[in-house]
Parts: structure tokens; C-alpha cells; sequence
């Protein structure tokens, strides 16, 4: 049996994950190497407004509904509206982190699922470009039309790290965003 086709025993129809299994999707990065780069320089303090910006820095999966959340938890420790420690920050990471650490299978399901329903692609895990710009354009957390095509043309990456044509495999995207 072929690796693209499911296994007589899984019942869902669903290809399973290809590679990466439950491994962090993103390459994770420490606080302590991202905090620096967003604090002031004088005061080692994080405007409340940054916390999340610094959370996406190191690798983990924010989504713009869980940001005023977050800020929530993180300002109570600090006082409403104030500038966050890199203490503070530490402090919720331990309580917090691994729920927005995603794995490739993670990401896997979520995109073959978009697939399956027909919202990004067919159920053959394939991915259509135009339906995946229309998605991240028109709904939710909306990227400009011109920024999404820059991405998927690799931006500043070399020329073979692109996505080209109006459909690619879930997989080959997957990989992509991983560069």
C-alpha cells in the first residue's frame, strides 16, 4: 500500500500526517533570546501591547481572539495597563505556553479539515490557492491580497521556496510554511 493512501485501519478516510508528527510545527525560541529584542532599553519593560507580538517571536500560535486574553492575564500580575516583566512573562509561559505550541499534526488536521469541508481545498488534500487567498483576505485575521501573494512567492526566501500555480499538496504546503 502506498504511502499517500490511508491505512485499511483508520476509519475517518483522512490521509494521516506525512511527516513532522508532534513536533512544534513553528521553530520554537526561548524568552530570554526574544524579550530583548521588544523591551525598552532602559527600563526592561514590555509594552502590554507587545506581549503578544513576543509570544508569536518565539514560535507560538496566537490567534487575534486570544490576544486580549492574554494581555489580561499577563497585566494583572503588573497592574492594569502597565509594561510587563521579563519575570511576569516567564511566569505565564510555565502556566500557558504549551497550549499555543502547535505540531505539524496539529496543523495537518486543521488545514486537511478546511480541505475536506471544500473551504480551501478538496478532499483530496489538496490545497487551492485562490480558495486559501480568499479565506485569509476576507475572513478573520484578513492579510491584504498583496501580502499573500508576497508570501507565497516566497518573499525574500530563494526562488524554490515558492508555492506556484492555483493548487498544491497539504503536505507541500506545510513544508513551506515551515521555511
Amino acid at each position: 500500500m502506498g504511502a499517500d493512501k490511508p491505512s485499511a485501519d483508520d476509519k475517518s478516510g483522512q490521509q494521516p500526517s506525512k511527516k513532522g508528527g508532534k513536533e512544534p510545527l513553528i521553530q520554537q525560541f526561548e524568552l530570554k533570546d526574544v524579550f530583548p529584542h521588544f523591551c525598552d532599553r532602559k527600563t526592561k519593560l514590555l509594552p502590554l501591547s507587545d506581549v503578544p507580538y513576543v509570544l508569536r517571536a518565539m514560535g507560538l500560535t496566537i490567534y487575534g481572539d486570544e490576544e486580549k486574553t492574554i494581555k489580561e492575564q499577563v497585566e494583572k500580575v503588573d497592574g492594569i495597563g502597565k509594561p510587563v516583566t521579563l519575570q511576569t512573562m516567564q511566569s505565564w509561559l510555565e502556566e500557558n505556553s504549551t497550549s499555543y505550541v502547535k505540531s505539524y499534526e496539529d496543523a495537518y488536521n486543521a488545514l486537511g479539515t478546511l480541505c475536506h469541508e471544500g473551504i480551501i481545498g478538496d478532499k483530496s488534500n489538496t490545497i487551492k490557492v485562490p480558495f486559501l487567498r480568499h479565506l485569509v483576505t476576507e475572513v478573520g485575521d484578513k492579510m491584504n491580497p498583496e501580502t499573500f501573494d508576497k508570501i507565497l512567492k516566497g518573499g525574500d526566501m530563494p526562488t524554490n521556496a515558492a508555492i506556484t500555480g492555483d493548487a498544491c499538496s497539504l503536505d507541500e504546503f506545510l513544508t513551506f510554511l515551515q521555511k
